[in-house]
């Protein structure tokens, strides 16, 4: 199982600078389709009808409490919508997992597994499960609601997913080459 799991590609056939490239295309679009499914599967639910959790949630706190930048100081409108850092962090994040992920990619192809949707079950359980309710952004998993779990789960499925259509489409249509673990006598997916 570790050796299937830590299979790596042949070095010659590795392009890390198209998967920079895809890690940020791939982020910023993936950005959106996280947003896009919080829209009907909202991560937070209205505790009592109180917004707090959703108001303060995950990149409003780390903002605040650990960078020391006040999210609501920090605000511009955009046909009449009020946009706040929070939803850069959500770019910054996708942008970071994304080029992380498209990077290891070129190595280890395993890593992309069931088309990413396993990195995306992997990226829930680390920070939702681990990271975020250790540092009191959020209540522990045994604490919120399913709503909440089931949001959580499916949003970064269809992100991973998203990330891992464009990665791999990017770099088979830059390289003309199928992705390196491959045999490229085979034709490009």
């Amino acid at each position: 199982m570790i050796k299937w799991l830590f299979f790596m590609t042949d070095k010659k056939r590795r392009r890390f600078g198209v998967a920079l490239w895809a890690g940020i295309l791939s982020g910023i679009i993936g950005a959106f389709v996280k947003w896009g499914a919080e829209v009907p599967f909202p991560p937070r639910t209205l505790h009592g009808g109180l917004l707090s959790r959703d108001t303060l949630n995950p990149p409003f706190i780390f903002l605040r409490d650990y960078t020391g930048i006040d999210p609501n100081s920090i605000i511009y409108t955009f046909s009449e919508h009020v946009i706040n850092p929070v939803m850069i962090m959500h770019i910054i994040f996708s942008l970071s997992f994304a080029i992380i992920y498209c990077l290891i990619a070129e190595v280890f192809p395993r890593i992309k597994l069931w088309q990413g949707i396993a990195m995306g079950l992997v990226v829930t359980i680390i920070v939702h499960g681990i990271f975020i309710p250790a540092f009191g952004m959020s209540p522990p998993l045994t604490q919120i609601p399913f709503d909440e779990y089931f949001s959580e789960i499916f949003g970064h499925c269809a992100w991973f997913w998203a990330i891992e259509m464009i990665r791999r489409n990017v770099r088979n249509l830059i390289t003309k080459e199928p992705d390196a673990e491959v045999p490229l006598n085979q034709p490009c997916r």
